[in-house]
């Protein structure tokens, strides 16, 4: 198994993670019932986001927490989110910017949970 290497590696993490969201039980309905995302306008936009942070390329310019506050988060959405792209990374890459992904991942989906949480924005899970 290759690392990630080039701009189609990314493109091709960032397809596979955001099919497994779109089909998650949870992260779905976030993504397709609540948000309605245009999966063709928003998937360039997570290649050249993917893109800018492993290999500097400039192409995302852009303030992505913002575009969360609206969306009905609940406690472990973020943990979710994390799981469903690190199993994605280590079913299609090994090394060094395969663990980069991975941490940078972390980083933000802890960085995002813990801005909306100070907020206020984090819904308890329902029972």
């Amino acid at each position: 198994m290759d690392d990630i290497q080039n701009e189609r590696d990314v493109e091709q993490l960032v397809h596979s993670f955001y099919k497994k969201v779109r089909n998650d039980e949870r992260l779905g309905y976030i993504f397709n019932d609540f948000a309605e995302v245009d999966w063709d306008s928003h998937l360039p936009k997570m290649v050249a986001f993917w893109s800018n942070l492993l290999f500097q390329t400039g192409r995302y310019t852009g303030r992505p927490f913002r575009q969360h506050l609206p969306l009905p988060i609940e406690e472990g959405d973020f943990d979710r989110w994390y799981q469903l792209f690190e199993e994605t990374v280590d079913n299609h890459y090994q090394g060094e910017k395969a663990r980069y992904a991975k941490k940078l991942a972390r980083n933000i989906a802890s960085s995002f949970e813990l801005r909306m949480e100070r907020d206020g924005l984090i819904n308890q899970k329902k029972e």
